[in-house]
């Protein structure tokens, strides 16, 4: 089977939800924590936990009208479709927070895509008007810190031995996924990543993109391609490397 696992923020949404809503409600205190951790001075979660505490209270109805504002790539919805038509399971693996991935679902009739993140809850303070964010963390790695909600976990416990592991994103948490994946579609800094340290991968801008490539790779293998759908020799060895515990 073909399972494709896709990065929400600024792969489905047209811009990073999450790092805007911090800086929306935390200011300058949320970007330092989100530049000291590209810069490796600290984990994921460490970054996070600093955010939420710099927004402090949040005015609910701010925070929802600031959800509203957000928008996704136009041709995400038809690329579920095309993926549910042709028995392709596709399943969300974010780096961001529940909260506002599934209201943005919602916003676009999505709710049904699975996702897996960290959990986002919202404390009340001063009765309705106001909350407070307070971060969980169900899907850290003993190991890695890279991602707060391990990735790479996700889709390898996800995906059996013998999938075609398809895996989309563009950013700094998807440089992981992306070692352990068969076909890798990458754009922004997953791309530079990818090019950097030699894996194969598909640029792509939109999702009609992928859509269109994806739809290509099948009619090959329609035709008696095998070739159009194969493991990569290196995530395999990768795979087999953390099997291993190496």
């Amino acid at each position: 089977m073909i399972k494709v696992f896709i990065d929400f923020d600024g792969t489905i949404t047209r811009q990073d939800v999450g790092d805007a809503m911090f800086e929306t409600f935390g200011g300058d205190i949320s970007i330092d924590a989100v530049e000291q951790y590209r810069e490796g001075k600290i984990s994921a979660r460490k970054c996070f936990e600093r955010e939420c505490e710099a927004c402090g209270e949040v005015d609910r109805k701010a925070l929802g009208e600031f959800l509203l504002q957000q928008t996704i790539d136009d041709s995400f919805p038809d690329f579920v479709q095309f993926c549910r038509t042709n028995d392709i399971d596709c399943c969300i693996l974010s780096d961001g927070m529940d909260y506002y991935i599934r209201q943005i679902l919602n916003n676009y009739n999505l709710s049904d895509v699975p996702f897996f993140s960290n959990i986002l809850t919202l404390e009340p303070l001063n009765g309705k008007e106001s909350v407070k964010f307070v971060p969980s963390f169900p899907y850290t790695d003993e190991i890695c810190d890279r991602c707060a909600s391990c990735k790479r976990n996700h889709m390898l416990t996800i995906s059996a031995d013998d999938d075609i592991i398809v895996y989309i994103g563009e950013g700094y948490s998807d440089r992981c996924p992306s070692r352990f994946a068969d076909i890798v579609f990458a754009k922004d800094d997953l791309l530079r990543y990818c090019r950097k340290e030699n894996i194969p991968c598909y640029e792509y801008t939109f999702f009609a993109d992928i859509r269109h490539r994806l739809q290509g790779l099948l009619n090959d293998r329609q035709t008696g391609n095998h070739s159009a759908f194969k493991k990569r020799k290196q995530a395999l060895l990768a795979r087999h490397e953390l099997l291993m515990g190496g």
